[in-house]
């Protein structure tokens, strides 16, 4: 993998999960078995997810640079990364991109995952974008309960548009899996048989 923008030595810092997950959103298992307690508990319209890493230390600087300063060559190395996931895990699927928060990449001058995807197809990965995405309440100002019924009127399919049957949707953070829900829900009603996701890093 090619490490520029990053030196060896803040590139070995990234370090992603290992052990046991959870077999539908991917986070580390502590003491249960299967699945998370939070995902026994949950409805969950897509079927499997994986954060690379935890939203923290070198991780979460990289995104901070990436998102907040604005480091768009960073973009390729996170590109890389998802791609070596997509080649060992989902050679069959088609990337679809979380789209951003209305009015987001107005202001930034830029859609962070948007890019991302660009780069994968430039790669020769499918990419397909079906999601729009309403305007809607911050994610990250609303509680835990609050998220899941604001990610759900947020996003729906284009008018005219239909899912690939087999999506992988991609994004930068995760936190309470509300988007990803959402994404899916939009999904398997555009035709999508199976949703899976692949998510940098899980805050």
């Amino acid at each position: 993998m090619d490490l520029w923008p990053l030196c060896a030595g803040c590139s070995g810092a990234l370090r992603p999960w290992e052990g046991e997950r959870c077999g539908r959103c991917g986070l580390p298992l502590i003491s249960e078995i299967g699945l998370c307690m939070r995902c026994r508990g949950a409805e969950r319209f897509f079927d499997s997810a994986i954060p690379l890493f935890s939203y923290s230390g070198a991780a979460r600087e990289l995104i901070a640079a990436y998102k907040k300063v604005g480091r768009r060559s960073l973009a390729p190395f996170i590109a890389g990364i998802f791609s070596e996931a997509i080649r060992e895990r989902w050679p069959d699927r088609t990337v679809v991109p979380v789209p951003p928060r209305l009015g987001k990449a107005r202001s930034s001058g830029w859609d962070q995952v948007e890019e991302i995807a660009r780069i994968l197809e430039r790669g020769g990965y499918p990419v397909a974008r079906p999601l729009a995405r309403e305007r809607s309440e911050e994610q990250k100002s609303l509680g835990r309960g609050a998220r899941g019924a604001n990610a759900k009127k947020a996003f729906s399919l284009k008018p005219g548009s239909s899912s690939p049957a087999l999506p992988l949707l991609i994004d930068d953070v995760v936190t309470t899996c509300a988007t990803l829900d959402a994404c899916a829900r939009a999904l398997k009603g555009g035709g999508a048989r199976t949703v899976a996701a692949l998510v940098f890093a899980a805050d």
